[in-house]
């Protein structure tokens, strides 16, 4: 029921595109889509130093991939994506993460997906979870199955932006909880749009390893 959703929503989108063409989210320029070409080009790609193999706390592992540096104009983008009513921009975000996935991960196969959850306050608020759309591009792409309750987020808590790197991982610690029905025993890739410090992928991780995940990977838009 949900990818059917999704399918009609994405044509009822096209739809509106024709009526009223959009303005591109990284620089508003109209008639040319949600991610202009010129945006596209100004894009900073990570590659191989997107890649990490890093390693919790506890010693167990976990794989991160970004596709590009947190910067203009892709940080513009990220902005009208999670703040400026975008939900659109997910579609081409999503095909780069999926295009940085395949590139970096070909010894690592991933059993589902997860996106890192909203709490429902916030949610409510912005109207949609920017990671919730974006994982459901990804999934799409690569063929893997997407869990949307995977994860859930236990507890409200104040936004990573505003934080430094101390309280980013206080503020997450113990946010999340997992699904044993959902993640025991398999390998699991988390997805969210900015790698800042590492601080929710990580209490993310955390969560899904203690509810029985084999392994965790994370997937991102972008690192700062």
């Amino acid at each position: 029921m949900n990818l059917l959703w999704d399918k009609i929503r994405h044509s009822v989108g096209l739809g509106l595109d024709l009526l009223y063409p959009p303005r591109c989210g990284g620089c508003g320029a109209a008639g040319q889509g949600w991610w202009c070409r010129s945006c596209a080009a100004g894009e900073a790609p990570l590659g191989p130093a997107g890649i990490t193999r890093a390693r919790l706390e506890d010693g167990r592992p976990l794989l991160e991939i970004a596709w590009a540096r947190f910067a203009p104009p892709l940080r513009e983008g990220i902005h009208a994506l999670k703040y400026g009513g975008s939900p659109q921009l997910a579609g081409p975000f999503g095909e780069r993460m999926a295009r940085a996935w395949r590139a970096g991960a070909a010894d690592w196969a991933a059993d589902l997906i997860a996106p890192v959850p909203l709490h429902a306050a916030r949610q409510r608020e912005r109207g949609y979870n920017q990671s919730e759309r974006l994982a459901v591009v990804v999934a799409r792409i690569i063929g893997c199955p997407l869990e949307r309750v995977a994860l859930t987020r236990q507890r409200a808590t104040a936004q990573q932006a505003q934080l430094d790197r101390d309280a980013r991982q206080a503020n997450v610690a113990g946010a999340f909880a997992a699904r044993p029905d959902r993640v025991t025993g398999r390998r699991v890739l988390v997805i969210d749009d900015v790698y800042t410090t590492g601080a929710t992928l990580r209490a993310c991780a955390d969560a899904l390893y203690a509810a029985g995940a084999a392994e965790v990977a994370a997937l991102t838009l972008a690192r700062a």
